[in-house]
């Protein structure tokens, strides 16, 4: 065999070599950027308190609520975008709705004795949560392989937090006004945005070149302070631990 037919022979498997290796490499990293869809459940609750002060007979009456926010589903969409071979970045938009019965109680003060309050208790229905959280993240692939990936993450993040807050309440009396029952609770919407962290793990799973399967473990926290009619706002804690999976798009 001439010696420019055999240059050329090695030259042909040096090229394709490099292109199944870089083909292999391709499918194990999933491409460039990565979009991704997910549901799943945030298994923790939390529960917090607050007060509300009216003006009653020319005496305050307080309104004291206990509110408990419980597990609930979650929705999400994100992009990750590969920097180098084990290194990324990416946001991830996440949507939680719960709502529940909250136990309220309240002190009305007498219409003829001044500090002989009339204790009512009750239920405040339905009230509602939104948390719509934008997770900030730094990517790094602990494995890589042909079919699975692991990567953990972590960062910033964004927490718009709405809720249900119970500002008064109706209540029924009658004479000689010794006792007072309750009615209901008035309660309006209150919305703020605070900031917070999100560490967590994705183990993605290739059924396709360009299409896998995942699944993710999130923990992710915020402290936000919802203003309210009170003289102080109502502090309340925002995230929790996610479970969740979903679809991958590789590009």
């Amino acid at each position: 065999m001439r010696l420019s037919s055999r240059i050329a022979i090695i030259l042909g498997l040096i090229i394709g070599g490099r292109a199944v290796s870089a083909d292999a490499q391709t499918l194990a990293q999933g491409g460039r950027i990565t979009l991704s869809v997910s549901a799943g459940l945030q298994p923790t609750s939390t529960t917090f308190s607050g007060t509300a002060t009216n003006s009653v007979y020319l005496e305050n009456a307080v309104t004291t609520t206990a509110y408990e926010v419980e597990s609930a589903p979650v929705f999400e969409g994100g992009v990750a975008f590969r920097l180098a071979e084990k290194f990324g970045v990416g946001a991830i938009v996440s949507s939680l709705t719960s709502s529940r019965d909250t136990d309220v109680s309240a002190t009305i003060p007498h219409p003829f004795f001044f500090n002989s309050p009339r204790t009512i208790t009750g239920t405040a229905a339905g009230l509602e949560r939104k948390e719509v959280a934008t997770h900030v993240q730094a990517l790094y692939a602990l494995y890589t392989g042909t079919r699975l990936d692991v990567t953990v993450s972590g960062g910033p993040s964004i927490f718009k937090i709405t809720q249900d807050v119970v500002s008064n309440v109706t209540f029924q009396e009658a004479y000689p006004y010794d006792s007072a029952t309750f009615g209901s609770a008035v309660s309006t919407a209150k919305s703020k945005t605070g900031v917070g962290f999100n560490l967590g793990a994705d183990l993605t799973v290739r059924v396709a070149r360009h299409v896998g399967v995942g699944g993710l473990v999130r923990y992710s926290r915020a402290s936000v302070d919802l203003p309210t009619e009170a003289a102080s706002p109502l502090e309340v804690d925002a995230g929790g631990v996610q479970i969740a999976g979903g679809i991958r798009v590789f590009f």
